[in-house]
């Protein structure tokens, strides 16, 4: 199918599905609080609002929806974004496509990172961020002369952005809607992928921007919660101060459309003004990366902004402002020492904060951590991510890329026995519980009648799954009425928390029996015969197994 020289050209945008259950898509979860996945496509929306204004245009995220043979009947071009593990779905999208001869555009997380392994599946592949290089892309596949790689040098002036086309999305089916604030951290965590991937120096949107994307949402009629940020949202602290001002009068003015949610370092805890702001904007959920329970394993991986207070005061301190924290936790780090295990549930259940993420490290491809593994001659194969099998579509089991300070065998031991304990019912509803009397909520945005429909569709399902079934249901009905007669405010967060455990900790078994499996794979030939037979590339890797 020739590609439309000049005039208008349909582009599909597809965002390729994650297998179920993993930590990138738990959808029995979203279903039980009332929505089909997470949040739209964001970077798609991104896209889409920089294309030419006479493009025909069409999102199908495989989140929500199959993308059909009608799909690529009408599309001219596809445009697909994909994270590492996406591999496998975006190979079958690209097949589909080219039998139809239609060109494929891929970008995202995945291809920046390791565009060598997304190289052969598309036409085209975008390096970097997107806006700096389609007016030269657009311009060639007019001409019918794609590149193999497009990569964008510098970084995308905010300043410019357009507001996403988020009429595209199908917003009432998700769980929030992401708003790009900023781009960009100044910090220097050597594990990070999203320093490299949008740099160091902070670059933020002005208000009058941010209030432009507020208006946009409002007249679509979307109420609900929204994302705010991206990257670390308090990268540069006073134009964050002006931005949640100016959202905070426009809230006001229009009845509190939208609460928030986002993600900042734990230095968020020394800037009162900012938590003012915040409680103010009604943001309820924040997820901080607290990574490790000991400091030399944060000064090590050049993480010291955790090391200024102790994790239990700032998730204290931020829940004081109504906001309830989820965290990250990485087990795997050089300066960690034998029985981290224990260390980390004790810190995570003095805190109260919900882990949302327990990894092995992994040495992500172009990171600071991965050139240091590769300088020591510790790195496998790169640090590449190779997901070629349909058995997984996340990293959860398959970091530790290059050979580690302790016993592989005995962090893979301890990261076992993390995933075990933490999502028990009673270590969970005893966070749950410090976190009902530390949170002080002023909530401001309410349901309209539709939502609280749902909603209460949603919390008979948690009473019947949750409340109901044996090893839970005592806990969950006094932790319950525990938050609704002491603090009402914290009812919503009390259950949504108890949704995310019951996922996690089935997510989680499946985590575990993985481990074990590779635990039983190491000890059988030992460990340095693992690492060495681990430098191999893939196919020869597979052939000496």
């Amino acid at each position: 199918m020739p590609f439309p020289a000049q005039g208008p050209v349909r582009c599909l945008l597809v965002r390729p599905e994650f297998l179920d259950n993993t930590f990138y898509n738990p959808r029995e979860m979203f279903r039980m609080l009332g929505s089909a996945s997470a949040a739209p496509p964001l970077g798609l929306l991104v896209v889409a609002a920089h294309l030419p204004k006479d493009w025909e245009v069409k999102l199908v995220d495989q989140d929500l929806d199959p993308v059909t043979d009608e799909h690529l009947a009408w599309a001219d071009v596809l445009f697909l974004t994909a994270k590492g593990p996406q591999q496998v779905p975006v190979r079958r999208l690209a097949e589909r496509a080219h039998k139809r001869g239609i060109p494929v555009v891929l970008g995202g997380a995945g291809p920046t990172l390791q565009p060598k392994e997304f190289a052969g599946v598309a036409d085209a592949v975008v390096v970097g961020e997107a806006e700096l290089v389609l007016p030269e892309l657009i311009a060639d596949l007019r001409a019918g002369r794609l590149k193999k790689q497009y990569r964008g040098t510098g970084t995308v002036d905010l300043l410019d952005a357009p507001t996403p086309r988020y009429d595209l999305a199908k917003l009432d089916r998700y769980l929030f809607v992401g708003m790009n604030y900023s781009r960009g951290c100044p910090f220097a965590c050597e594990f990070c992928a999203q320093i490299e991937i949008f740099g160091r120096k902070p670059r933020t949107k002005t208000a009058a921007q941010i209030l432009r994307e507020h208006q946009t949402l409002y007249d679509l009629g979307y109420r609900g919660m929204v994302d705010f940020g991206y990257d670390n949202m308090i990268g540069d602290v006073a134009r964050t101060e002006e931005v949640l001002t100016a959202m905070r009068d426009w809230n006001r003015a229009h009845g509190h459309p939208f609460c928030y949610t986002t993600e900042a370092t734990m230095n968020l805890a020394r800037l009162p003004k900012i938590l003012e702001l915040m409680r103010d904007n009604d943001f309820r959920y924040i997820f901080m990366g607290i990574e490790s329970g000991d400091e030399d394993v944060l000064d090590q991986t050049k993480k010291g902004q955790n090391t200024a207070l102790p994790a239990e005061e700032v998730v204290r301190t931020v829940n004081g402002y109504g906001i309830a924290v989820n965290t990250g936790l990485i087990l795997g780090f050089d300066a960690e020492k034998k029985g981290i295990g224990p260390k980390i549930l004790e810190m995570v259940q003095k805190t109260g904060a919900f882990p949302t993420l327990v990894l092995p490290l992994h040495a992500l491809p172009g990171t600071e951590l991965s050139r240091r593994l590769a300088r020591e001659g510790r790195l496998f194969r790169e640090g590449v991510i190779t997901n070629l099998d349909e058995d997984r579509t996340d990293t959860a089991t398959s970091g530790l890329n290059f050979v580690t300070r302790r016993p592989r065998t005995e962090i893979l031991k301890d990261l076992a026995w993390v995933l075990e304990q933490l999502y028990q019912p009673k270590n969970h509803f005893a966070r749950a519980e410090l976190t009902i009397r530390q949170l002080k909520a002023q909530r401001k945005w309410r349901p309209g009648f539709k939502r609280l429909l749902r909603l209460s569709g949603s919390f008979v399902e948690i009473a019947v799954k949750i409340g109901l079934k044996p090893g839970t249901a005592w806990l969950f009905w006094k932790t319950f009425f525990k938050a609704l007669f002491t603090n009402p405010s914290a009812v919503e967060v009390m259950l949504g928390g108890a949704v995310f455990n019951a996922a996690y900790a089935l997510q989680s078994k499946s985590y575990v029996e993985a481990l074990r499996k590779n635990i039983a794979e190491v000890e059988a030939v030992g460990e340095e015969a693992w690492n060495e037979r681990m430098r191999l590339p893939a196919e020869a890797r597979q052939l000496s197994a």
